[in-house]
């Protein structure tokens, strides 16, 4: 009875689509003396509905004007979608695979870091809609408590991160596990505690997916294995003029989002149509994550052996390339090659933040900038809700 199942749901910032995975968990291992150790039961994408995709991007947008009760409507509906998403799913899992908790991280419309505590960040999807449809306890809202300590409330991924390490490579000396989504990340795992880093990188896939779509005139949402930035001629004026911002000179800890790179950024800054628009965009993100770890990890002279992609990036295989060719001598691989599915390997970073958000162990840490305890997540009680406690409780005692 003290094996526990979670369900983590992961809608990134390219708002391509929502990837689920259920995973179990020995909790009286993990709580005894947190074990690293987790099954994966099941993996399931839905596609983002194009409506709904098209409203969450234009209310990002720099110069949105929408009143406040479309935010409220989209929040509505987007908890709507999930909770009906998930019901569907659910309804076709054998008993014995049916999760006793949801973790949702919620879309991501509004993201701005800040230091002493004067950070905000904002995530929609209602839960309590997710939690009424499948009657399954939701944890949501993991971004918040991390910014109460301090911290920016991202990357958060870098704590499972670092328990991937040991299962990829346990005898390394330096790798990192590097996260292209919307946004792209890293995870720097040393030799120590004291050589271990995180933060965001820059513009993962937010500039690819939409230089695509006005490529193809909505014909399509994403570069679907490089094959346009494969044929389009980069504008390296343009990647030099988007490489002055200053967030690439800002030091760790940093995070960002759309808010700081809307796609009016890069057509500001170029001339490029068609394919050569996406390959542009794709250079800059070959560039800003190759420029992050030469002026952080590699001029400190720290040992980098290996880095494993993962997110929807490691799926473009110009974009791969463009990295192995731009780090020579250091091995760039995708988590595929090492037996991890990349693409969901988000969702299953928030199945186990639910499991620690519900026993009450943080999930961001110092290289958000936090400083003691952040409080992991909401709880939002469905009506498993007092089973639920009756198996956290007999895995305690």
């Amino acid at each position: 009875m003290r094996r526990l199942r979670v369900v983590g749901v992961m809608t990134g910032t390219s708002c391509d689509g929502l990837d689920a995975v259920c995973i179990e968990i020995d909790a009286a291992k993990w709580i005894s003396n947190f074990h690293y150790d987790w099954k994966v039961l099941w993996q399931k994408s839905v596609a983002y509905p194009n409506s709904l995709r098209k409203r969450v991007i234009s209310i990002q947008q720099p110069d949105c004007k929408q009143p406040l009760k479309a935010l409220l409507e989209l929040d509505r509906d987007l908890g709507s979608w999930y909770g009906k998403s998930l019901a569907k799913i659910l309804s076709a899992i054998t008993p014995h695979q049916r999760p006793h908790l949801i973790a949702n991280h919620g879309q991501t419309i509004g993201h701005f870091p800040s230091s002493r505590h004067r950070g905000t960040t904002f995530q929609i999807g209602d839960p309590t809609r997710i939690a009424h449809s499948t009657n399954v306890t939701v944890v949501a809202g993991f971004r918040k408590g991390d910014m109460a300590a301090g911290g920016q409330g991202a990357p958060l991924v870098p704590l499972f991160h670092k328990i991937l390490a040991d299962k990829l490579a346990p005898r390394s000396r330096g790798i990192c596990i590097h996260n292209i989504g919307g946004i792209s990340n890293l995870t720097y795992i040393g030799e120590d505690e004291n050589h271990f880093l995180a933060f965001d990188t820059g513009p993962g896939n937010i500039w690819i997916d939409l230089a695509a779509e006005k490529a193809s005139r909505g014909r399509i949402r994403m570069d679907k294995n490089g094959k346009l930035a494969r044929k389009g001629r980069v504008d390296y004026q343009a990647l030099k003029q988007v490489l002055k911002h200053p967030f690439f000179k800002t030091p760790p800890p940093r995070s960002t989002g759309r808010d700081d790179f809307p796609f009016a950024l890069l057509l500001k800054n170029t001339h490029a149509k068609g394919n050569a628009l996406v390959a542009t965009a794709t250079a800059i993100t070959v560039e800003t994550i190759a420029g992050s770890y030469e002026r952080w990890i590699i001029k400190r002279g720290w040992p980098l052996e290996t880095i494993y992609l993962c997110g929807g990036g490691a799926k473009n295989p110009t974009l791969v390339q463009g990295l192995k060719e731009r780090l020579p001598g250091i091995t760039v691989k995708t988590s595929d090659e090492a037996g991890l599915n990349s693409k969901y390997i988000e969702a299953q970073a928030f199945a186990l933040f639910g499991f620690l958000a519900l026993i009450g162990r943080p999930v961001g840490g110092k290289w958000t900038g936090a400083k003691g305890f952040g409080p992991p997540a909401h709880i939002i009680p469905g009506k498993n809700w007092l089973e639920l406690i009756a198996k956290i409780r007999s895995s305690t005692r």
